[in-house]
């Protein structure tokens, strides 16, 4: 059973909330209150909710800075705010504190508001589970390889702080003055399908950051290196025996940009790397090794550039005022082509808003350039809701969370894919007449479509759903429910398809037959192709005449 803060001002809002859901369906059989932030704060510190539920603009303290306040004391309650469509000025001060998992919006929707909850109240049986899975692996200590450890640095810096001596005790250096350098890297495909092993990244990934420290630091300083890979990237952290000053920047960077760039036309890959500061206090490592994150954005007003130190990101936003925003005109040209379903106009209001983000990110924070994409897929929910097209469990998470700005090389490329998406949903309101089984033929002669056009490469699931901004569970259950298949049956089938309509070609050899389909083990490939037409490649070659 879970306990619930509610913190806000109005007492009529509170009371409304209270009475508005079903609690003890939800498992809440605990609901307090708070008229304050600073009521809340210390209602919160007492009560220890499991959620809590706060308006923003609240006298003696507002929502956000009792947030800050309490993420750090507790860690596994999750945040949902309260606030107005287009009151996007929130969402900034939100996106940049963190922590955040969820918006209610009013007036509030029923079902909308339900599935914000329900998503919510999953969230924290996920961060218990993770909790006492970070506890299983800080008592058996097994930090052999350290990317456990890292990994724990990332979720919860505060817990691996409290490793520090079990780290240092894990490497063989004689010194009790340590420095630690974060390092961030990130691979894109410069197809669409055709991503670098994960394995070899890895490798070469450890190779750049011990080439990248040895031309910064001296050559004797002992070090070590720790990964941990996550989706497209991988975080690393090289550990110096002593903290050593460094030599010459310009050089290390000139040279570290050749490497990538060789090994990204090698690889047919945009390879990316942010240099962190180095610190001798493991505490602060954990927003340090963030803040690294983050300088990979640097990729989108800079292009050309491989490599970015997350040091001179920060500084170039300090002092600087300049923003940028949504303004009512906007939203109404939005608004408008969603309706009607132009996908071109779409397309070029996208493409204003890509020179306008160029033309001003250099003297904006990345939180301010986040709450304008936030603001942008506002409208787009907004949308969606008033059509009555699903977007909660349908659409890919990386638009809610904005995760999508990690996928791209390119500011370009990003709006591209914004674009196609607002086309989408512009044409499923337009669609909206017909039945869903229509709809869903639509959906997998699309995916068909782009399978055919990768036939080559592995294309996986998550990358279909990436593509046509599914989420990937929900796709998966698509497949099932509508073909009564799943996605590799379905993947096959175009594959041997293919396969029969070059083995029709006699100037083409069978083995080549087998790499252009996308397979790499001719045995395979025979096998699968009979399991398929129930007949091998050469039978079925001999059956239209060719030998």
């Amino acid at each position: 059973m879970y306990k619930l803060l509610i913190v806000e001002d109005e007492p009529l809002i509170r009371t409304g909330i209270k009475h508005y859901f079903n609690w003890q369906d939800l498992e809440v059989s605990h609901i307090v209150e708070a008229d304050n932030g600073k009521n809340g704060l210390t209602m919160a510190l007492q009560e220890k909710p499991h959620l809590i539920i706060t308006d923003i603009r609240m006298p003696e303290m507002d929502g956000l800075e009792m947030i800050e306040h309490l993420r750090p004391q507790l860690p596994d309650t999750v945040f949902v705010i309260l606030t107005g469509f287009n009151e996007f000025a929130y969402a900034q001060q939100a996106i940049r504190l963190g922590g955040v998992h969820g918006f209610l919006l009013k007036p509030l929707e029923y079902e909308e508001s339900l599935a914000t909850i329900q998503s919510c109240l999953q969230e924290i049986v996920a961060r218990q589970k993770k909790r006492e899975t970070h506890s299983e692996l800080i008592q058996e200590s097994k930090l052999s390889k350290g990317s456990e450890w890292l990994q724990l640095l990332l979720e919860e810096p505060d817990l691996a702080a409290a490793q520090e001596g079990k780290l240092q005790h894990l490497f063989e250096f004689q010194s009790d003055n340590y420095a630690y350098v974060p390092f961030v890297i990130s691979w894109l495909p410069v197809k669409t399908a055709a991503p670098l092993a994960k394995n070899s990244i890895k490798l070469l990934s450890a190779t750049w950051i011990d080439d990248m420290i040895s031309s910064l630091y001296s050559t004797e300083t002992a070090r070590q290196i720790i990964t941990y890979m996550y989706r497209s990237k991988l975080y690393g952290i090289a550990i110096l025996n002593s903290p050593c000053a460094q030599v010459d920047l310009r050089f290390a960077f000139q040279q570290q940009e050749r490497l990538l760039k060789q090994a990204g036309e090698v690889s047919q890959t945009s390879i990316f790397m942010a240099i962190g500061e180095s610190t001798d206090r493991l505490p602060e490592l954990g927003h340090l090794m963030h803040q690294t994150d983050k300088a990979l954005w640097q990729r989108y007003y800079e292009p050309g550039r491989h490599v970015f130190l997350a040091a001179s990101g920060e500084t170039a936003y300090s002092g600087k005022t300049s923003t940028i925003h949504l303004n009512d005109q906007d939203k109404k040209q939005l608004y408008t082509c969603l309706e009607i379903a132009n996908a071109e106009e779409i397309k070029k209001l996208l493409h204003r808003f890509e020179k306008d983000n160029l033309a001003h990110m250099l003297q904006i924070a990345p939180a301010r350039w986040l709450a304008f994409l936030q603001e942008l897929i506002g409208v787009c929910i907004h949308f969606a809701n008033k059509n009555s097209i699903p977007f909660e469990s349908v659409y890919s998470d990386k638009l809610l969370s904005l995760a999508f700005v990690d996928d791209f090389s390119t500011l370009e490329a990003l709006f591209d894919w914004l674009g196609d998406w607002m086309a989408q949903l512009g044409t499923l309101s337009q669609d909206g007449t017909l039945s869903d089984q229509q709809q869903d033929v639509l959906i997998f002669e699309h995916i068909a479509s782009f399978i055919k056009q990768n036939i080559a490469e592995d294309v996986t699931l998550q990358m279909v759903a990436d593509r046509f901004f599914y989420n990937p569970s929900y796709l998966s259950r698509l497949f099932k429910r509508k073909l009564d298949k799943n996605y590799m049956r379905f993947v096959t089938e175009i594959r041997i398809a293919y396969a029969q309509e070059l083995l029709k070609k006699p100037d083409l050899l069978v083995t080549d037959i087998c790499t252009m389909c996308g397979y790499k083990s001719y045995k395979h490939f025979v096998k699968t192709f009979g399991i398929i037409a129930l007949m091998t490649p050469t039978e079925y070659r001999k059956k239209w005449g060719w030998s």
